[in-house]
């Protein structure tokens, strides 16, 4: 949350949901799946999906089939349900930032 809040203040942006929105499109549309999700810190151990705190947000369709092929492509962990997944890759894009903040604009 640290990250999100940061990246809110840096943008003028209030909206958790919007913020991390925004830079799911961006880093998708990089098309550096390589270079945001190949990284080994991007494979954690168990627990990783039980982080608090946790909020909802609505992803365009498309980058939510993005999402699922870049999980799909990837030796993440394995979790139990799509959404698990999704959320996988998602915080993986807000790490890529948090560690690269320059390299995704929004």
């Amino acid at each position: 949350m640290e990250v999100i809040d940061r990246l809110k203040k840096k943008h003028s942006i209030d909206s958790n949901e919007e913020i991390v929105r925004k830079y799911v499109s961006s880093a998708l549309q990089l098309q550096s799946d390589d270079l945001i999700f190949g990284s080994s810190r991007e494979q954690c151990g168990g627990g990783c999906f039980s982080s608090e705190p946790q909020f909802e947000i609505d992803i365009a369709e498309d980058d939510f089939n993005k999402l699922k092929n870049v999980y799909q492509n990837y030796e993440f962990e394995e979790y139990d349900t799509e959404e698990e997944e999704i959320s996988k890759t998602i915080r993986c894009i807000i790490n890529f930032v948090d560690y690269e903040p320059e390299a995704i604009s929004i």
